[in-house]
């Protein structure tokens, strides 16, 4: 066994002298690879990149700046919207029980023109009781307590013009009904039996709100309210013009510094804060000749109102855009085609 295996190795041995040995080297493409970009490929490289950049930027800016715009038209829009709403479901309810109201006297709209840029006031009133107390005596100084009805001797003994408006039909408990109307009102709705009052000069086209209570002390009849708590000083109510007492709710929208505020029953300081940055508030009649104005003829009144257009201006900022606004609403005041 020896022989033949040592044949096979020298075989093996003299085979490998005429083999060369080549040592292995990577291609063309694996070198390229290693070696990376030339100088120009990355230039070129670059320069295109510059480019496609130069063209998408001001695209994204532009669109991002767009939707930034639509989103502060939306808060804008979405801000005075609220406001409007608010003030347009008072108009619709102004009126309310002023049925028998004519052109002239309280107005359940009325528009203060702000004049000289300054913004408008809106005033809506409603009553609260189908009864009017009529005024039986001059009002002036501090007075508290208000005579709203007159027995049968004074009204036969007052000279030249009378006031028969004075000497309502008594009930059997010997009440003037129209007080006991107003008692009842008292009773339904306070804890305490106190009212707030409007009382109204017609001749002035003014007047004044108050607290006050029925007094069944000593006898209804005596016909008689009494001011409860601190008032002002009256501002002159002759007898001859005629004034009278209205039970009602009024609310004012006016603008101060930025918000819309509403005062209820001549608080004024309590408003009520309603909507902010608002830059301008306006009103206008719109009547049933075609006019609209913010200033009532004095030939038109209540009666020939059609809607309430309320215009609403206001404004957002970011950074340094701004965004404004001005949105127009119209309002029908629906009681004022009750008769």
């Amino acid at each position: 066994m020896t022989g033949p295996v040592t044949s096979h190795w020298r075989s093996v041995m003299e085979a490998r002298r005429f083999i060369p040995w080549r040592r292995s080297s990577p291609s063309w493409t694996v070198r390229q690879a290693k070696a990376g970009f030339s100088l120009p490929e990355l230039i070129i490289v670059m320069v295109v990149m510059g480019l496609i950049l130069g063209l998408l930027l001001p695209l994204v800016l532009g669109s991002r700046d767009a939707l930034r715009g639509d989103q502060r038209r939306t808060g804008v829009n979405q801000a005075l919207r609220i406001p409007a709403e608010i003030i347009g479901n008072d108009i619709r309810m102004a009126g309310e029980r002023f049925a028998r109201l004519s052109n002239t006297g309280l107005q359940p709209v009325e528009i203060i023109a702000g004049g000289s840029g300054a913004p408008d006031q809106i005033i809506l009133r409603r009553n609260l009781s189908d009864d009017v107390l009529p005024v039986c005596e001059s009002v002036t100084g501090t007075q508290n307590s208000i005579r709203v009805y007159r027995d049968s001797t004074w009204l036969a003994n007052t000279t030249s013009p009378s006031y028969p408006e004075c000497g309502p039909v008594i009930d059997p408990d010997g009440w003037p009904r129209n007080l006991r109307s107003v008692q009842d009102l008292a009773d339904d709705t306070t804890s305490d039996g106190i009212l707030r009052g409007f009382l109204f000069n017609p001749a002035a086209g003014s007047g004044q709100f108050f607290n006050f209570s029925i007094t069944s002390s000593p006898d209804p009849s005596s016909g008689q309210i009494l001011r409860q708590g601190s008032g002002p000083t009256w501002a002159g109510y002759p007898l001859e013009n005629r004034p009278r007492i209205y039970i009602l709710e009024e609310r004012r929208y006016r603008l101060e510094d930025g918000f819309i505020e509403l005062v209820v029953n001549g608080r004024d300081d309590e408003p009520l804060r309603v909507a902010a940055d608002v830059s301008e508030l306006r009103f206008q009649y719109v009547l049933d000749d075609g006019q609209v104005t913010g200033i009532m003829p004095a030939d038109m009144g209540w009666r020939n109102i059609r809607s309430v257009e309320v215009l609403i201006t206001g404004e957002q900022a970011e950074g340094a855009d701004q965004t404004e606004r001005t949105l127009a609403y119209r309002f029908f005041p629906r009681n004022v085609l009750s008769r």
